[in-house]
């Protein structure tokens, strides 16, 4: 059996890429917001290769590989783990680190960093992050009474990195190497009796997507029907079913339903008819409530207290809507 839990933007991931469309253009940290997205992009390109790389292995048993997993330990502190394989005969923690320049470190500081540019700039260890995560998961193998080794590595997805001597005796290396690490578990691991399919259940059931690591105020939020056309920086009018550019005139369906997942992943999922309005500059209550009965939300409340839920898979939603229409 085989199972792999596909790829997946975090939370944290989704808000500041609508962050970056929505932000106020003279907001005092756009240029933050930018590098932040920037990183995570970067992050989840690394992670798409080290998928790529499993993809291409040919495991020598059963396997299961969940991706981006996320939740909280017991004392209230977050654990975000780029991949977690699992197989009759070990777990490996994979943390994939999309780095530049000649990485370096000092094991007796636990000190790690890269000259670039002729500029030194330290980093957060990757080595003791993955390890932290290596303990929580044996912690919760001794919980729920499964015996199976637990691995990691830190892989460097950008093969433009340099990795010093000083890291040669510990497990990183770039992500062609792979292949060889797990070959190497193979050969020095022994089936163990552990059921692979309860500790995937155990996972699943431990399994908590993290909440952004920010919040913005809505009165630094840019509001309106953004053309994406336009590379979301001019507003679109709507008239007659259709969101029309006031700029380059370009005609979408679509862009209703980015409207309403930036709204949801930036405000809330909750929207009455009075925010739909003044969110998507709408003027007319009829024009709205026909547009909100169409699109057939989650009605809750009567009268005044009406209000809409924005479903989480909004964007596939409205694309089999528009199908369907």
């Amino acid at each position: 059996m085989v199972e792999v839990k596909s790829v997946q933007k975090s939370r944290h991931y989704l808000y500041t890429e609508a962050l970056m469309k929505r932000i106020l253009p003279d907001d005092h940290e756009v240029s933050s917001i930018q590098q932040e997205f920037y990183r995570l992009e970067a992050g989840l390109s690394g992670e798409v290769k080290l998928k790529q790389t499993l993809s291409d292995y040919f495991f020598k048993t059963d396997y299961h590989i969940i991706y981006n997993f996320e939740c909280m330990n017991e004392k209230g502190f977050s654990h975000q783990i780029d991949a977690i394989l699992i197989t009759p005969f070990f777990i490996s923690i994979f943390e994939v680190k999309q780095l530049s320049g000649t990485l370096f470190y000092k094991p007796g500081q636990h000190e790690f960093f890269r000259i670039h540019n002729d500029k030194r700039e330290n980093f957060r260890n990757p080595l003791d992050q993955v390890y932290r995560h290596q303990l929580f998961l044996e912690q919760c193998l001794r919980k729920w009474q499964i015996n199976i080794p637990v691995y990691f590595a830190v892989v460097i997805a950008n093969y433009q990195a340099t990795l010093d001597e000083s890291l040669d005796n510990f497990p990183i290396f770039h992500i062609s190497g792979v292949p060889s690490f797990i070959e190497n578990l193979y050969r020095n691991a022994s089936k163990t009796n552990a059921n692979t399919n309860v500790i995937v259940a155990k996972l699943n059931q431990l399994y908590k997507p993290l909440p952004p690591r920010r919040f913005i105020s809505q009165n630094r939020l840019r509001k309106g029907v953004l053309c994406k056309q336009c590379n979301f920086e001019n507003t679109m009018h709507y008239h007659y079913g259709l969101f029309i550019c006031n700029f380059c005139h370009f005609k979408s369906r679509s862009s209703l339903f980015e409207t309403l997942h930036h709204y949801r992943i930036l405000i809330s999922e909750k929207i009455t008819n009075k925010q739909f309005r003044e969110f998507f500059g709408i003027q007319s209550i009829q024009a709205a409530s026909k547009l909100l009965v169409r699109l057939g939300l989650e009605r809750h409340g009567s009268k005044k207290g009406t209000y809409y839920i924005i479903p989480e898979d909004i964007l596939h939603w409205g694309e089999k809507r528009m199908r369907k229409g």
